[in-house]
């Protein structure tokens, strides 16, 4: 005769819903690049250009290497990234501005305001059905329908939009307060390093957020095994 358990002694959690996804290796690998691509190199041949050079040679490296990695995206076939996208449109618009302005002051400043703008659009499309955020993460870490779908990840990327918004406003303010009252040769550095501990902050807490997500979804990523459709696979191609 089996003995009769009570409710108190089930598991208190159904069995999560194993999700197959790529090695951590390589999805890694993927974000150093997409980051090094559109942001650090960028950057780092802007400031080589300005030091060297001047500011005209500056803004017209910037742009070329922004088209230059965008045209070679289209023609190997694989689509250029949303934020690759953002760093091109930026960089012209940035270029067109200082140069009709005459002025390193109203470069350094666009940033700054596009970094506001940027806030209040995560701000705005936090009650869309997918916000900007959630179409930013998928550059970086592709996840399947199903799993992004579910109402758990749904409120995830609502709760995140607000916190990098938040991180987003703090970082420009700092950064605004800066230039306004201090030279240009050491107030950019500054700020970019002041910027480090609030966007550590950030990633800290949209990991715990993400991981308490998927087990609220029923889910349980399992890294490093052959994915059931091949959207994962081409998102990091």
């Amino acid at each position: 005769m089996r003995p009769v358990t009570s409710p108190d002694t089930q598991p208190s959690h159904a069995a999560l819903v194993p999700i197959a996804m790529p090695a951590p290796t390589r999805l890694a690998a993927t974000v150093a690049w997409r980051l090094l691509e559109a942001v650090v190199l960028p950057l780092v041949l802007f400031y080589s250009l300005l030091v060297t050079v001047g500011m005209i040679w500056a803004l017209i490296g910037a742009v070329a290497w922004a088209y230059l990695t965008v045209g070679v995206k289209l023609v190997r076939g694989g689509g250029p990234s949303m934020l690759l996208l953002a760093t091109a449109g930026m960089a012209t618009v940035q270029a067109g501005l200082t140069l009709a302005a005459d002025s390193a002051t109203v470069y350094f400043l666009q940033p700054t305001v596009a970094t506001y703008l940027f806030a209040a659009a995560l701000l705005v499309t936090v009650p869309l059905d997918r916000p900007l955020i959630q179409r930013l993460a998928h550059d970086f870490c592709p996840l399947p329908p199903e799993v992004v779908r579910s109402a758990a990840l749904r409120r995830f990327f609502q709760r995140v939009s607000l916190l990098w918004a938040a991180v987003l406003f703090v970082n420009a303010s700092l950064t605004l307060s800066l230039l306004l009252t201090a030279p240009i040769t050491w107030s950019v550095p500054v700020a970019n390093a002041a910027s480090v501990p609030p966007v550590l902050i950030g990633l800290c807490m949209s990991v715990t957020w993400f991981r308490g997500s998927l087990r609220d979804g029923g889910f349980d990523l399992r890294w490093g095994t052959p994915t059931r459709t091949g959207a994962v696979e081409a998102a990091l191609s």
